[in-house]
């Protein structure tokens, strides 16, 4: 069998209160640069924010996922 729509095939959908939202933040240019070099910024501040005990994180949340 060859392309289309199979039973079971694809990623599994996360559940809602897991779903990644756009969030606009406003950060000094110097803060940006530093963040860039580092990776990705969304992930580098929901990791450090998980990892800092900062927020309680839901049971079936894993940091860097």
């Amino acid at each position: 069998m060859r392309g289309g729509k199979r039973v079971g095939a694809g990623r599994k959908k996360k559940p809602d209160h897991l779903r990644r939202e756009l969030v606009t933040i406003r950060l000094p240019k110097w803060m940006i640069s530093q963040l860039k070099r580092n990776g990705e910024i969304g992930y580098l501040i929901e990791n450090h924010l998980a990892k800092k005990y900062f927020l309680d994180l839901p049971d079936d949340y894993e940091v860097g996922s």
